[in-house]
């Protein structure tokens, strides 16, 4: 998500071989039962692939990219060629189960990308409830379920003080507004059926784990480390710890936080370089917990 510090408007897919970039360093997938990706010994019984354990993210440059949180390293993948309006660039991602993106560009376009082959596909989506441009993250129906929900909110810009809450059907591109949240936040969901946000403040940020049928705040953690004004952020849970990608007031370049998953402590941050962060996306088949 991006803020534009000059209008405070909101602004915001060839791809590369995909190779060996399962653990998102580039030397390959993680074998089955590796903790890593939450498999059990002896393969998977969740029916997700590898890929749908990773973590992405998306530049305003539209690169796409994964981003190992056991390395902290980002390995491209490719560059995004949706047939965007002139000057809309990625808002927003989130990652389904079958390790698609769905990213949102400034200009309220929703598309459907295959993070194999880079292949972008224009959704039906048009703005409903208000929601010109949102955040958002998929969380499972059940604990430990294998069905999901796509969660957004959003309205019309960042600037706005309160943010619309839906369920949007990837299938029919319909959404149903559940409430309202104070802020902008971007969303993520987990396998525990979970749906968490992270919202930026110049004053101290927080991240909020969001009753979905409603929108009323279930449990907070402050963030007066991650104080300053937002220009772009992007919010994943991987591995029982948050991930913020965040960068402020006049950084150049986004700098990656991680969180504690159980009481909200900074636990370290890494810079990345050259990379301004506007979308990060991971699927309900991503680990909750290492061991």
């Amino acid at each position: 998500m991006i803020l534009s510090t000059l209008a405070l408007a909101v602004l915001g897919c060839g791809p590369d071989e995909r190779g060996d970039r399962g653990n998102g360093n580039g030397n390959g997938s993680a074998d089955a039962g590796d903790p890593t990706t939450g498999d059990a010994p002896g393969g998977s019984t969740d029916g997700c692939s590898d890929e749908a354990k990773l973590v992405y993210v998306v530049d305003e440059n539209y690169q796409l990219s994964t981003f190992d949180p056991m390395t902290k390293t980002f390995q491209p993948i490719g560059n995004l060629s949706c047939p965007a309006g002139l000057f809309a660039t990625p808002f927003s991602m989130s990652i389904d189960r079958e390790a698609n993106a769905w990213v949102l560009y400034s200009d309220g376009a929703l598309y459907k990308v295959d993070t194999e082959t880079l292949a972008c596909t224009r959704t039906s989506w048009t703005t409903q409830l208000g929601l010109s441009v949102f955040g958002m993250g998929f969380s499972t129906d059940a604990v430990g379920g294998t069905t999901d929900t796509l969660f957004v909110a959003g309205g019309s810009g960042p600037t706005v003080p309160t943010s619309t809450l839906a369920r949007l059907d990837t299938t029919t591109t319909q959404a149903q507004q559940v409430g309202t949240v104070q802020g902008w936040p971007e969303l993520t969901g987990t396998g525990n059926a979970e749906l968490w946000g992270f919202f930026p403040n110049a004053n101290g940020a927080t991240i909020q784990k969001l009753d979905k049928t409603n929108g009323a705040v279930l449990q907070s953690f402050p963030l007066s480390a991650l104080a300053g004004e937002p220009s772009a952020w992007a919010f994943a849970f991987w591995g029982g710890d948050f991930w913020v990608f965040l960068q402020k007031d006049l950084e150049t370049s986004t700098t990656v936080y991680q969180i504690s998953g159980t009481n909200g402590q900074l636990l370290g941050q890494t810079p990345a370089p050259s990379r301004r962060i506007v979308g990060a996306g991971v699927s309900t088949c991503a680990p909750v917990i290492i061991f």
